[in-house]
């Protein structure tokens, strides 16, 4: 057992230590000096910040609404629809881009934010469906019919016996959704126009010819904004449970 606690230990140490360097040297005035004066930098930040919000909401929707039509649909449709959704989650992201570059070359559409955004939805969608899926069958069905018996309306239903149930896996879909796009370089390569230009793309152009302190700020505040992102939903997803826990 002291064998298997020091092993962890050290896969702890082993997985964290990069992260608490690049932490380390991140926070330097020269770095963030440099960093907020590269307008390239923060123009690809901001579009990566736009897509990755616009793809979380239309991922989220699509899984919402896909989660709540799985338990009407037949056993052969349930199982057609989890192999659709499993297989894009365990396909090589490479792979993926090529046949969505490829497709969207098929079907005409032109490549640009529009392309590039539905490259994303196309990858984070089996995410935010598992995530709604799991939510949804933990669903009280029993709030909906009691409200209905109480005169209330289909929005009064949602809004009052539904919504506070799968708020929770809503939230979690979103944030999900969000971390995966912001960080993706596959997809968007293959699928972006010539002028939409993403954080990691930026990144990728920029370490193939020197490593400047700027690399390091920006790891560094990209580490503090999901760390806080995660944070900040654990705790409201426990607060959440609690206080329906108590009712």
């Amino acid at each position: 057992m002291i064998w298997l606690c020091l092993i962890l230990c050290l896969v702890v140490v082993f997985l964290w230590a990069p992260l608490v360097s690049v932490f380390m040297k991140g926070f330097q005035l020269q770095g963030l000096k440099i960093l907020f004066e590269n307008t390239e930098i923060l123009n690809a930040f901001g579009n990566s910040l736009m897509l990755a919000i616009s793809t979380a909401l239309v991922a989220t929707l699509l899984g919402t609404m896909t989660a709540f039509a799985l338990p009407k649909m037949s056993r052969f449709g349930k199982q057609l629809v989890g192999v659709g959704l499993v297989f894009p989650m365990v396909l090589p992201e490479i792979a993926l881009g090529l046949a969505l570059m490829v497709w969207f070359i098929q079907v005409g559409l032109p490549f640009g934010w529009l392309s590039l955004t539905a490259g994303h939805v196309a990858f984070t969608y089996s995410y935010a469906t598992i995530v709604m899926k799991g939510n949804i069958e933990l669903v009280d069905w029993s709030l909906k019919d009691a409200a209905r018996d109480l005169g209330a309306s289909h929005f009064q239903v949602f809004r009052h016996a539904i919504w506070p149930q799968i708020k929770p896996g809503v939230i979690a879909s979103i944030v999900t959704s969000f971390s995966l796009s912001l960080d993706d370089f596959l997809i968007s390569f293959f699928v972006k126009g010539i002028d939409q230009i993403t954080l990691p793309i930026k990144i990728f152009s920029m370490i193939r010819f020197a490593l400047g302190p700027e690399i390091y700020t920006l790891s560094a505040i990209l580490f503090c904004i999901s760390l806080a992102s995660v944070l900040i939903t654990q705790i409201w997803l426990t607060k959440t449970q609690r206080t329906t826990l108590s009712r």
